[in-house]
């Protein structure tokens, strides 16, 4: 097995003493900021159960380290809930990338209750990841259908801003998309129908698929992939961890990996056939969701690539393995680029 489960399992978990965090901890996304520490932005419940409509919430938190396993969790949420597109189930799933100064915050807004309600994407950006600091700039994702799990490439490609987003999230038919921006200011503020024409363009702006509507049938598939961690940039290509396509009988998030072109990322290069990580522990099996391995945050530290995942929507747990081993094992598994990949 290429990924080890770190020996400290789950790194982080929920906080009974923090109203905010008092239900659980998971979903990590992690960034290596200007002096050098290493940030986790994650999403946190309150100690409320999911049914009880209008009180369970979510909010992000953040916690700091030197080594990517110790995080010291400030007290306060980073980002809460006080925006009617946010009003409901809260702020969810962060994921984080710093470019030009500014750290971007993509996350899930969660408006109204079950069954009523809007899963949209929402962008946050700061200087200092300092909550006096962070300026919201609403929903900037699709709006016509369930959408999440959104990140910017941390750098620019060909003079553009890429950006990743899961369209139609948990469902047989999501998939994850990419647009580009020509600058920082549209990244903030997309132009009308920018995203839309992403949408509309599927053919040619689809990176991973879940395959065509017989095989969705005949294999049960009940999610298509969902973007996980914000790619990283290897000599080899951007190294992308998500979560695959489900086929079980009982529904499960299984993690996987894929290596997109450095010029062109929304093409993939390779892939493993098979997940790096699958529920397997006991709080991956059984939590407040059970059978869940899910990416949400990635890094390399020493050669050694450091990832995050929620393990049974409970707690945020770390796994790794050398980078050079990883991306041998990938290179055994090219994709062909004639189309989008079936994740």
């Amino acid at each position: 097995m290429l990924m080890k489960r770190h020996p400290a399992n789950p790194i982080l978990r929920r906080n009974p003493d923090r109203p905010w965090e008092a239900g659980s901890v998971l979903n990590g996304t992690v960034v290596r900021g200007a002096d050098g520490v290493i940030h986790m932005l994650y999403r946190a419940t309150n100690g409320v159960e999911f049914t009880t409509a209008g009180e369970y919430v979510s909010s992000i938190g953040i916690a700091d380290s030197t080594d990517g396993v110790n995080f010291t969790r400030r007290p306060e949420p980073l980002i809460a809930p006080d925006q009617p597109y946010e009003h409901g189930l809260g702020c969810e799933d962060p994921r984080v990338v710093f470019l030009d100064g500014e750290y971007f915050i993509y996350y899930t807004a969660v408006e109204g209750t079950p069954p009523d309600i809007k899963v949209r994407i929402a962008l946050a950006t700061t200087p200092d990841l300092r909550a006096d600091t962070v300026t919201k700039h609403g929903v900037v994702g699709p709006r016509g259908a369930p959408s999440k799990a959104a990140t910017l490439l941390p750098e620019a490609v060909g003079g553009k801003y890429l950006w990743f987003f899961t369209w139609c999230s948990d469902t047989p038919g999501a998939a994850i998309i990419h647009t580009a921006f020509d600058d920082l200011a549209a990244v903030k503020n997309p132009p009308p129908g920018h995203v839309a024409a992403a949408v509309d363009a599927y053919d040619h702006s689809a990176v991973l698929i879940p395959g065509d509507r017989a095989e969705l049938v005949k294999k049960r598939v009940r999610r298509g992939p969902e973007l996980g961690a914000p790619p990283i940039r290897t000599d080899e290509g951007w190294l992308f961890f998500y979560c695959n396509s489900d086929s079980e009988e009982e529904p499960e998030w299984q993690i996987s990996v894929a290596l997109l072109d450095l010029a062109e990322p929304w093409k993939v290069i390779a892939r493993t056939p098979a997940p790096l990580l699958t529920p397997q522990t006991e709080s991956e099996l059984t939590g407040v969701v059970n059978r869940v391995t899910f990416p949400s945050g990635a890094l390399v530290i020493d050669g050694t690539v450091h990832l995050y995942y929620g393990s049974g929507d409970q707690g945020i747990c770390l796994a790794t393995c050398e980078l050079d081993a990883l991306l041998s094992h990938l290179k055994t598994f090219p994709e062909r680029n004639d189309g989008p990949c079936v994740g």
